[in-house]
């Protein structure tokens, strides 16, 4: 009777064993939500759910493809890097997330205040690259640099673009990699991009150097002037390079090696007033040119006005281009600007 009662026993307790670990296994099992499956973030939704920064849907979905909102980014962070706040209730849930991360000055002052509107590409590029320095400024330019934020191609940042959910994610998991020390890879068109548009040149994610005379204005003659734009640097051997379209490649010198240079590409305005009238005609290739140049290149569109007659009161713009060996690129560009040696970048 005893070992029939104990064989019971052992029957029970076992089956009440297995009963627990198939609840247990029940409760641990991944959410799955209508409308992720096959979908380009399925698995990093999965794993944002994991680490409980994201939720879903009452509905049971989550949107992945849904523009995310400045609140809903804030409480990602907030909620990715492990801060801990006093849940709220209601239209007000994501306040305590974002009085957190304004103690934290992660939000900075000028941020918009309309949280619950699109979060836009620069003020996510703001919170991702001072959630990792807070020293940072927050620009385009220094989460491109900390491989946070890409381009969405070789030419655009589309800094006032929106971003899905499903697309903030993947930045969240960049920004946690960077906080555990990783070096992340760095699109260097979008760095190239960001540089030009904060500074007016990419001569640093090119060359390792520092332009120098970005905003200049030099006079030509009385009511004539000549002010430096943008100094762009392009590498020929790149077929992805996004300035090479701007080169008239028919002006390439056959023995000038693709490999062996990049093309200095300077863009200048020219301008006139009524006081210029009359002044000596002015041909960019003769006034503004570049020293060691390999040649001289004509560009297939952007490109400053080749002679300018000054018989009227006018206006120039455009791009002076020409090919410069690495081995001189690498340390400084200099031009002849208007007969004076002038260093445009260097170390």
């Amino acid at each position: 009777m005893r070992k029939r009662f104990s064989i019971i026993l052992c029957t029970v307790l076992c089956a009440a064993s297995i009963g627990y670990d198939a609840i247990n296994s029940s409760a641990q099992s991944p959410i799955k939500f209508t409308d992720t499956s096959q979908h380009w973030a399925e698995q990093s939704i999965q794993t944002a759910m994991e680490k409980k920064y994201v939720d879903g849907y009452d509905d049971g979905s989550f949107k992945p493809d849904l523009p995310i909102s400045r609140a809903e980014f804030i409480k990602m962070l907030s909620s990715a890097v492990g801060e801990k706040v006093e849940k709220v209730e209601g239209n007000d849930w994501f306040v305590p997330y974002v009085k957190r991360l304004e103690e934290l000055s992660v939000i900075p002052v000028e941020f918009p205040e309309r949280y619950n509107e699109p979060l836009q590409r620069f003020e996510m590029a703001m919170l991702s690259a001072r959630s990792v320095d807070k020293a940072l400024k927050g620009s385009m330019l220094d989460s491109v640099k900390l491989g946070l934020i890409h381009g969405v191609s070789t030419t655009d940042l589309a800094p006032y673009g929106t971003s899905t959910r499903a697309q903030a994610i993947t930045i969240i998991e960049r920004i946690l990699s960077v906080k555990r020390g990783e070096k992340l890879a760095v699109d260097k068109y979008a760095a190239s991009a960001a540089e030009i548009a904060e500074t007016g040149s990419n001569v640093g994610t090119m060359l390792g150097l520092k332009a120098k005379e970005i905003g200049t204005t030099w006079k030509y003659a009385e009511g004539v002037t000549v002010k430096l734009n943008k100094l762009i640097v392009a590498d020929p051997a790149d077929p992805e390079d996004p300035h090479m379209k701007l080169i008239d490649m028919r002006t390439w010198g056959k023995s000038t090696v693709k490999t062996d240079n990049k093309v200095i590409l300077a863009n200048f305005t020219v301008v006139a007033t009524e006081a210029g009238i009359g002044a000596p005609d002015l041909s960019p290739s003769q006034v503004l040119t570049q020293l060691d140049t390999s040649n001289f290149l004509l560009l297939s569109e952007q490109a400053l006005t080749r002679w300018m007659k000054f018989k009227k009161a006018q206006t120039h713009e455009g791009y002076v281009a020409y090919a410069l060996p690495n081995k001189i690129a690498n340390y400084s560009i200099v031009f002849d600007i208007l007969g004076k040696e002038t260093i445009l970048a260097g170390k």
